[in-house]
């Protein structure tokens, strides 16, 4: 009924979950390069014919393990959509929350450095066909936490940290070494690269300046840490 096609890789058809009460249908993405996930699209098949007071809500997850989280919808009035997959560390800017599908921010807790892509094996799309009237205020719902959350612009599907009780910097450090030096190398070279701008006569910066780079740091790190990837030397 349904059918979805990553970049890069051959379509895979939905397959009918047996006995569910939950979702009817599953999709399983599966590639050897994960990293050309770039896009996914998503539709109904031409040879359906979608009820029109019904809707599919759409669900992705990384593993079967883990639950499956809403990321929008299909309908007689939309059968298509494409899905923006970040992966981890790609630097992608995400878009604003609209009607329907939108983007996958796919970082994990196995990205094993920065730079890097983690081993993301399969995607695993599910799909829900309901009633409108039980569909719809579902969506509006997602939606409206979506725009009252802190990432109100981008879409997780994510193994957090605190899973694995990473709740401080020292845990963080223990359990990802190689990330955190990269990490603190990158503040530091930022922080480097906008100070050396103010040297006086006798190479010293006032500490003023230190505390405006620092404001401005924790500002654009809360709106997209993804311009640390940018930072080099000077």
């Amino acid at each position: 009924m349904f059918a979805a096609i990553a970049s890069g890789n051959p379509i895979q058809l939905s397959v009918e979950v047996p006995n569910s009460n939950g979702l009817q249908h599953t999709i399983v993405l599966s590639s050897t390069k994960p990293k050309l996930y770039s896009h996914i699209s998503l539709f109904v098949l031409p040879n359906v014919t979608f009820p029109a007071n019904y809707i599919a809500t759409v669900y992705f997850k990384l593993n079967p393990n883990e639950e499956f989280k809403l990321f929008g919808y299909l309908d007689v009035e939309k059968p298509s959509a494409i899905f923006k997959v970040k992966l981890p560390n790609s630097g992608h800017t995400p878009a604003p929350v609209g009607d329907g599908l939108g983007e996958i921010d796919m970082d994990t807790e196995e990205a094993p450095s920065l730079g890097t892509t983690s081993n993301i094996s399969e995607l695993i799309i599910g799909i829900s066909i309901e009633p409108r009237d039980i569909g719809l205020p579902r969506l509006e719902e997602w939606k409206a936490e979506r725009s009252a959350s802190a990432n109100s612009s981008s879409l997780i599907v994510a193994r957090s940290g605190a899973a694995r009780g990473i709740n401080t910097v020292g845990q963080l450090a223990s359990v990802y070494p190689i990330l955190t030096q990269d990490l603190a190398a990158k503040i530091v070279q930022h922080a480097y690269n906008y100070l050396s701008g103010f040297l006086d006569m006798n190479g010293n910066v006032s500490i003023k300046r230190f505390d405006t780079w620092w404001d401005k740091f924790k500002n654009r790190l809360a709106n997209d840490g993804s311009f640390l990837d940018e930072v080099t030397s000077n």
